[in-house]
């Protein structure tokens, strides 16, 4: 049980990195201040969330989890490269998209992990709830 904890928030944690990092690299080009205001407010659900699950994982002794050095180099080069000719377009893509993979991952680490405790699963379910909003929040920008 505690092994499974300690796994799904490692993997939440990771999830919580991977979306902070695409975030921060995208907003200096944002122009359109309801997007640029609704990013920013997920910055700010993904920071809390970060910090419950770092205070988790501290509480039953796990590590914390980076994405791995694949997945954030192919997220720089794809927000970068996409960036550098697109517009607040191109980044309500890059957002939603990054999210819609970030659940998928998420789910999969919920289901893998079935015994970890009650809490973990509400955070996982809370991350997914947020990554949830914030794709369907970039809809009106598409």
């Amino acid at each position: 049980m505690q092994q499974d904890t300690v796994h799904l928030l490692a993997d939440c944690s990771a999830g919580i990195q991977m979306a902070l990092a695409t975030i921060d690299g995208i907003l200096p080009n944002v122009k359109d201040p309801t997007l640029r205001q609704k990013l920013k407010d997920s910055v700010s659900t993904h920071r809390q969330l970060r910090k419950d699950t770092l205070s988790m994982l501290s509480q039953l002794g796990g590590q914390d989890k980076a994405p791995s050095t694949m997945a954030k180099s192919m997220s720089w080069l794809k927000t970068n490269a996409k960036m550098a000719l697109g517009d607040d377009t191109t980044a309500a893509y890059l957002v939603a998209d990054g999210c819609d993979m970030g659940v998928k991952s998420l789910c999969r680490s919920r289901n893998r992990y079935p015994s970890a405790q009650r809490e973990a699963k509400a955070l996982a379910e809370q991350l997914i709830d947020c990554e949830e909003t914030l794709s369907a929040s970039m809809r009106p920008f598409l």
